[in-house]
Formats: structure tokens, C-alpha cells, sequence
């Protein structure tokens, strides 16, 4: 044996020691990367949407999401990154016929597919009340989770929900924490015996029950809104990561995304710190399957993220509009639409997957036949806005289907999507109020009606932010408001309109005759006082949609509005 071999072969135990010992000694050194991909608020739009984009100065309209594109873009990030995890921050369910005619049982198929990992409930999975809520879950190939939602008088429910999830990733522990928005009892009034808890103590509970477990590194799954969650970042120590819905917050770069005519709310992602000085990302995916959030987030041994790269991707489609024409394949016009889009680095055009447009295909043909019949023409875009949109026009309907009623409100949330330019089906309406709700006559006095609307402008302010201008819609009635007065004295000037057509001061003592929906007359939306006012009540038994269907018919042709039912005064400093 040469004396090579024989120093080798003496050496090996001494080298193999002193290797385990430096293993020993440094511990877990190296890096953990996880992908992360999200959605929120798709809100049963299985279909792609036509958004109004704004691209060199002129209007363009494109398709954008759909799950049969979704589809194709999870699957080449999942080609990237095999173990990506793919959550959903809550309102699957409610906004287009699809959840009407079908209950909303097609959307989970749809997640399934995409091959979800988590969702966590959002308010309008309550809509249909508690009694959909065990086939939904059971359907779905994934857990539904939240921290926060106590389900334990509901025993159909209790054992389905857990408060959180733990994946094996790469090797490696990650846990995912569901949470929903406290306010959901005022918003949907659907949601039986379950009680929704404090979401702050409630995440940093199960924050606490992983770290016990030597978990260090932790997702977030919310449905509270962008500014909540990132009011709760600031809170409780031990997140990483928050993946948000409920606000339907536009995340990006405003110079890039602008160039298309999008104007995001803030940058992807939101990067805090949190109470133990650890970085906290918070994230958001706007809404309906318009943008698909994907974040890679490395993290060091001890869970902390070291650094982080996003490539989120707004699905579009190849077809596009541009003065009611379609824009040709191969024209400059396309191109110069295709390279704006391409340039963003987040709108890419997008084929359909095969599957998912198969899976499809049985539903859309129904719901295309529903939509066929046109019953009135638009010819402006309604779009929502105060005094705008299909709102006033809704409020108009209440009081064209119940003529005894001095005055109409609708409550902001009850109106769901725009009605654009063109022809109006009776599915269209279907998706503009989706809920159901029966009209109801109710009694209050001039101080009553007042305080209702007072409370119900607060309610909106802590929902959408002081800066927004989301207020009820009203009929017969009009309001002087004054935001910048504080809580209790907004309404500045309150007018009922006279059997002759003028608008004259509402009078304190007087009685008067209002019709609501039955989700307002229930408190909703901030109108906490008609639901105890002891005044008459009666519900008429008439739809909502079925009166705005009615109103919209009889008119044919329908304008913008152009009553100012809601007048907002400017503020004095």
C-alpha cells in the first residue's frame, strides 16, 4: 500500500468528524425561496371581462382574466416552480349569473382545477346563508380556513374549517392563516349562529400555536382590506407575509401601469415592518381574476425574508375594441396595443387552456341564452359612481314599483357591476343586484331618516376610506353632505320632493314613508337604525330586480341620470 492510501484511508474518520462537527456547528445555513401565487374577490366571474384600457391617448377595450386563461398562467408558473403555493384571499362566490343560476358550484370546480391550496372565507361566501356553505367546502379539493370565524354553533360547518394549514415546501414547514373581515355580519346578515372574534387576537393566537411548533415562517390569508391588513401587520409579530381581498386593491408600478390606463392604489408589494422589526409583505390581487399575484420570497434559516422578487401577470386576451370596431390582427393599430401591453411587463396576452374552457362550455351556453333577450338600450356607460350608474336608476325603480312611498334609498353595496353602452338583458340586472331582496315600505320621522343616513355615510367611510365618495343611492330625496364635519353632522341639508316636483326641507317631527330592501331594513350597510325603528313596516314582496327589470323596460332607452340625489359641498378649512 503506498504511503498515499494509507494516510487517506487513516484519515477519512477524522475527516468525516470534523465535517459533521462544522454541520453541527452552523446549523441550518442555507436559504428557503418560496413562490407564492394569489388571487381574491373573483366573485364568480369564470369569464373574461371587457375593461376599458387607455392606451396612447385613445380607448381601447380588452378581455381580461377568465379562468381558462388563469389556467394556462398557473400552469407556466408551475412549470418554474412545481411546489408554487396558490391561495385564494376569499370571495369566490356573487356577481355574475354564473353564481345566480348555478348556486355557486361551478366556481370551486374551476379552483379545483387550478389546483388551489387554500382559501380563506370571504363575506360573500355568506351570502346564500350558512346552509350552502357545507356543499361548497365539501366540493372543494382544498381546505377553507379562517382564525377568526366561530363556527362552533353551526355543526354542519365546525368540523369543515380549520384556523390554519401547514404545507411542506421544498423540505420545509410554511403556514398559512385564514382571517375575514368582522364586519361581515352588517354586510351580508346571512351568516346565522357563527360569530366572527377580534381578527387581531385571533391571528395572534395561531401565531403562538405554530411558533410553539417551531414554525417560523408564516402567511397570512385575509380578507379584511388592504389598510386593514396593514394595520394588522403593524400589530402582531411573527407574519411574513400578508396575501389580502375584500378591498379589491390595485397593487403595481403607477408609471408602468398607467401607460394602459390603470391606476393602481399603491406599489406590489406593500413591505412594513412588523412589532418585532421583521419585514412584512403585504399583497393584494385586484379583482375578478384581472391579476394574478406571484411573489418569490427567500428567507433565512431563522424565517426572517432576506429578499424578494414579484412577477405578477394581468391576463388578457387577443381581441380588442377601439370606437365600437374590432381592432384587425396585423394593423399598426394592434400592434401599437400589443407592444403598450407587453411593455407594462404585467398584461401579457394569453391563450385559453383547453380544459378549463371545456369545463366551461355547458355553463356559458346557458347563461349566454339568459343574457340574449334585451329588454331596454343603454346609451351611455352607466358606470357606479355617486349619482352615476345603475344606482340612481335602481333607487328611480323603487319608487316607479312602490308609488305610495315618498322616497327611495339603496344601499350602496346592493349594487354590484356597471352597465355599459349597448343592449340591457334581464341578466344583466341579475348581476347588477344579485341578492334577492325584497322591497320594503317603512315609517320614519324627518330625525330618524337623518340619523340613518348619517350613520350609514360613517359606515361607508370606514369601509372605502375617507377619500372616497361611496354613498347610498336615493330617489325623491336629496341630501347636502359635508364630509369633512365630523362623525354625526355630515347631512348639512336634508330635502324630501313635494307632490308638486320641488324639493322642501324634511321636517324632524314629520312622518315619512321610505322604501328600502330587505338587507337594509336588516341593518345593513350602516343603516343600524331603520332595522330598530319602531315605526310601520311592511314588506311588499316585490324583487329588486324584477323592479328595476320593470322600470327599465317601461323607459326603453336609458341615459345617464342626471338628478344629483346626493350633493356633496366642498369643505371649509
Amino acid at each position: 500500500m503506498s504511503l498515499s492510501s494509507l494516510l487517506l484511508r487513516n484519515c477519512r474518520p477524522l475527516l468525516l468528524g470534523l465535517w459533521l462537527l462544522l454541520a453541527a456547528c452552523s446549523g441550518p445555513s442555507r436559504q428557503y425561496q418560496v413562490t407564492l401565487v394569489h388571487m381574491n374577490d373573483t366573485h364568480s366571474h369564470l369569464e373574461p371581462v371587457a375593461v376599458n384600457l387607455a392606451i396612447k391617448g385613445e380607448t381601447v377595450t380588452a378581455q381580461l382574466g377568465g379562468f381558462a386563461r388563469l389556467k394556462t398562467v398557473v400552469d407556466q408558473m408551475r412549470a418554474e416552480d412545481k411546489e408554487l403555493l396558490l391561495l385564494h384571499g376569499g370571495d369566490v362566490v356573487q356577481g355574475t349569473l354564473y353564481f345566480t343560476l348555478f348556486n355557486g358550484l361551478p366556481e370551486f370546480d374551476f379552483l379545483n382545477l387550478l389546483g388551489l391550496d387554500a382559501m380563506t372565507f370571504g363575506n360573500h361566501e355568506f351570502d346564500r346563508g350558512v346552509a350552502a356553505i357545507p356543499a361548497w367546502i365539501k366540493r372543494s379539493s382544498f381546505p377553507w380556513l379562517s382564525a377568526n370565524i366561530d363556527f362552533s354553533a353551526e355543526p354542519a360547518i365546525a368540523p369543515l374549517v380549520k384556523p390554519y394549514l401547514i404545507k411542506e415546501i421544498h423540505g420545509e414547514k410554511i403556514a398559512i392563516i385564514g382571517v375575514t373581515t368582522e364586519t361581515t355580519p352588517q354586510t351580508t346578515l346571512q351568516v346565522g349562529k357563527v360569530v366572527f372574534n377580534d381578527a387581531v387576537k385571533s391571528v395572534r393566537t395561531q401565531v403562538a400555536a405554530l411558533e410553539a411548533q417551531g414554525i417560523n415562517k408564516i402567511i397570512l390569508l385575509s380578507h379584511l382590506g388592504y389598510q386593514q391588513d396593514k394595520e394588522l401587520a403593524a400589530k402582531v409579530a411573527g407574519i411574513d407575509i400578508v396575501v389580502g381581498g375584500h378591498s379589491h386593491t390595485l397593487m403595481g408600478d403607477e408609471t408602468v401601469l398607467g401607460n394602459i390606463g390603470l391606476l393602481p392604489e399603491t406599489v406590489y408589494p406593500t413591505a412594513l415592518t412588523g412589532p418585532d422589526g421583521k419585514r412584512v409583505l403585504v399583497l393584494q390581487a385586484w379583482q375578478w381574476g384581472h391579476f394574478l399575484g406571484r411573489l418569490q420570497a427567500t428567507f433565512s434559516p431563522d424565517g426572517e425574508i432576506e429578499q424578494f422578487s414579484h412577477k405578477a401577470v394581468i391576463p388578457t386576451g387577443n381581441s380588442f375594441m377601439h370606437n365600437d370596431q374590432v381592432v384587425q390582427p396585423g394593423t399598426p393599430a394592434y400592434q401599437a396595443i400589443t407592444t403598450a401591453l407587453e411593455q407594462t411587463g404585467v398584461a401579457r396576452i394569453v391563450a385559453e387552456d383547453p380544459q378549463m374552457a371545456a369545463l366551461l362550455a355547458p355553463y356559458a351556453g346557458q347563461v349566454a341564452a339568459y343574457r340574449s333577450v334585451a329588454i331596454a338600450t343603454a346609451v351611455d356607460d352607466l358606470v357606479r359612481g355617486l349619482n352615476s350608474g345603475p344606482g340612481p336608476l335602481a333607487a328611480d325603480s323603487m319608487l316607479a314599483a312602490v308609488p305610495n312611498a315618498q322616497m327611495a334609498i339603496m344601499n350602496y353595496g346592493g349594487v354590484r357591476r356597471d352597465l355599459l353602452r349597448g343592449s340591457i338583458s334581464a341578466g344583466d340586472l341579475l348581476e347588477v343586484m344579485p341578492f334577492n331582496n325584497t322591497l320594503v315600505l317603512v315609517d320614519l320621522t324627518g330625525a330618524e331618516l337623518k340619523q340613518a343616513l348619517e350613520d350609514a355615510v360613517e359606515f361607508l367611510r370606514i369601509k372605502f376610506g375617507a377619500n372616497e365618495a361611496v354613498m347610498p343611492y336615493v330617489a325623491g330625496l336629496r341630501l347636502h353632505l359635508q364630509l369633512a364635519a365630523p362623525k354625526g353632522k355630515r347631512v348639512a341639508l336634508l330635502q324630501v320632493r313635494s307632490a308638486d316636483g320641488r324639493f322642501k326641507p324634511v321636517d324632524p317631527a314629520a312622518v315619512y314613508r321610505v322604501v328600502v330592501n330587505t338587507f337594509v331594513v336588516e341593518g345593513g350597510d350602516g343603516f343600524g337604525l331603520i332595522k330598530t325603528a319602531s315605526g310601520f313596516k311592511s314588506d311588499t314582496g316585490i324583487v329588486d330586480s324584477d323592479a328595476l327589470r320593470d322600470y327599465l323596460k317601461s323607459v326603453g332607452t336609458i341615459h345617464k341620470p342626471v338628478e344629483q340625489g346626493v350633493i356633496l359641498l366642498p369643505d371649509h378649512n
